[in-house]
């Protein structure tokens, strides 16, 4: 967010100054081009991402602006000014079209199609499909996806199966991306195998499509398959939107093979913040081989991760790493310490609360039990993160838990942003469902280490707890996920974690009521 280099950032300022006063001068287009020339120095300022965006909304320029406000959120996922202004800008625009929208003969299916998409990004599926509904069928594979994504979102699997219709004309390169989007929806609907083939049908058509390979190395890897699933999951380098999501470093990527013995290693946080507590397993065995080992991960988690890894420098932005000969991402140390399967790897625990923040956690739990016997204290967590890229199949609607409140347990809410939908059943909850304050994921992990049981979809939450070796319930989507497996109730990740999977896309009902037996079954001699 901060260039490194002091001059750079001078000429930025300087740039942005200019523009701030073309602005004052009433000459938007003249301040934006201003802007562009300040981005060219450095894509990742975020403010001249916001500044562009404001201005590009006063120009009535709304789809520039939204693009602009989706850089800012590239950035910064849970940056909330930008989130509030993007959808604003959404509305607005959405609005607008729906205005303009008349009775025609024929329709205009490229107003259809962004109104739609529209519709579909304010995560409102239904007033998506109806406006795409007068441009039906469509002809490009991009409108085909469009509709696809929004019956998707419904849960209608298998008619967005039918949304790619493949042309006797079409080159392989269309041929693979129909052959790839097929293989997505298979993957969702929980068809690992056809999901595989089609995978592969994809990468027939067109050998070198990273987001394939990438998609037949989770495959791989979601049956266990190690061996050949983690060398083809380095494709993922090659997708652009996960390389940005990299580091700029000065020195060479840590390949397959290279003994790092007495070198100074940088391993940096890739993708979610899940992802980065499930593999900082294996900093530890990168400590023992390299002379220097540093971590940068998001600042939001140093406090779990710092004290947990001794000798390990951590820092939260590269810029700020010292001088390394050589870096990796956390997910690719499978590869490169040569230990594939989770099992010969690190087990848990390996992450540690800090011990005053439990007790005080523990003595703070204790006023819940007034006059009465001391009750197991079981924490919820039931939907993720609220921005950028969601799941919503993945998140269990708050509604779908009531069954727990008839537990003799008092409820501890490790949630700390409560969906939308949730919200209004959540305050009614509140005597129920207990929200504490948390400062951050330290703190998180003090309380849950506080608990006698962690119920978490799949979030960071339930990495932090089976890092932490804590009883946890873990209900799984029908697609699962390619750590968790398709079949079972254990990983080979956390043996602490239990599975409970879906039966039926989007049936949460039978897996609560298996938690529940669960639970009355775990604390069934509890006095």
């Amino acid at each position: 967010m901060i260039s490194p280099d002091p001059a750079k950032l001078a000429s930025i300022m300087g740039l942005m100054c200019e523009a701030i006063a073309l602005r004052g001068a009433q000459q938007p287009a003249a301040a934006v081009a201003v802007l562009d020339q300040a981005l060219a120095l450095d894509p990742g300022f975020l403010p001249l991402h916001m500044q562009r965006a404001d201005l590009l909304v006063e120009m009535g320029d709304l789809a520039g602006a939204i693009a602009a406000y989706e850089a800012c959120l590239d950035l910064v996922p849970d940056y909330h000014d930008a989130r509030v202004a993007h959808r604003a800008v959404m509305v607005q625009w959405a609005d607008t079209l729906a205005a303009a929208q008349g009775p025609e003969e024929r329709p205009d299916t490229e107003r259809a199609a962004t109104l739609a998409r529209l519709y579909y990004k304010l995560a409102q599926p239904q007033r998506a499909l109806a406006a795409l509904a007068p441009a039906l069928p469509l002809a490009t594979l991009d409108h085909q996806a469009l509709h696809a994504d929004i019956l998707l979102l419904l849960n209608r699997h298998e008619e967005a199966l039918h949304c790619y219709s493949e042309a006797p004309d079409s080159d392989d390169a269309t041929r693979a991306l129909i052959a790839f989007n097929r293989a997505d929806i298979l993957r969702r609907m929980g068809r690992i195998d056809e999901a595989q083939a089609a995978y592969e049908e994809a990468l027939r058509w067109h050998a070198d499509f990273p987001q394939a390979q990438v998609g037949r190395a989770h495959m791989l890897l979601t049956r266990h398959d190690y061996a050949r699933g983690w060398p083809a999951h380095e494709a993922r380098f090659a997708i652009a939107e996960l390389a940005r999501q990299g580091i700029s470093s000065p020195s060479p990527r840590w390949q397959p093979g290279q003994d790092v013995q007495g070198k100074r290693v940088l391993l940096w946080a890739e993708q979610g913040q899940g992802d980065c507590l499930q593999f900082s397993r294996y900093i530890p065995l990168v400590a023992q081989r390299a002379a220097q080992v540093t971590l940068c991960a998001p600042a939001a988690l140093l406090a779990v991760l710092a004290p947990s890894l001794p000798g390990v420098d951590c820092v939260s932005h590269a810029h700020e790493a010292p001088p390394h000969d050589c870096h990796a991402s956390l997910l690719s140390l499978p590869l490169l310490l040569a230990v594939p399967d989770p099992r010969q790897g690190p087990q848990p625990p390996y992450l540690f609360a800090d011990p005053g923040r439990v007790a005080q956690w523990q003595q703070q739990l204790s006023l819940l039990d007034g006059a009465g016997p001391r009750r197991p204290r079981i924490g919820l967590a039931w939907a993720g993160r609220q921005y950028a890229t969601t799941h919503p199949s993945r998140d269990v609607p708050l509604a779908a838990l009531l069954p727990f409140l008839d537990l003799p347990a008092d409820f501890i809410s490790l949630q700390v942003e409560i969906p939308l939908a949730d919200q209004a059943l959540h305050q009614e909850m509140a005597g129920r469902l207990h929200s504490l304050p948390l400062a951050d994921w330290a703190d998180t992990a003090a309380l849950a280490c506080a608990l006698d049981l962690v119920i978490s979809v799949d979030t960071a939450v339930i990495h932090l707890a089976g890092a932490l070796g804590l009883p946890c319930f873990l209900p799984q989507r029908l697609e699962g996920e390619w750590r968790w497996g398709v079949e079972g109730d254990s990983s080979p990740w956390y043996p602490s974690v239990r599975l409970f999977r879906q039966q039926e896309r989007g049936q949460w009902a039978p897996v609560v009521a298996g938690m529940v037996a669960a639970c009355r079954e775990k604390f069934a001699g509890w006095s």
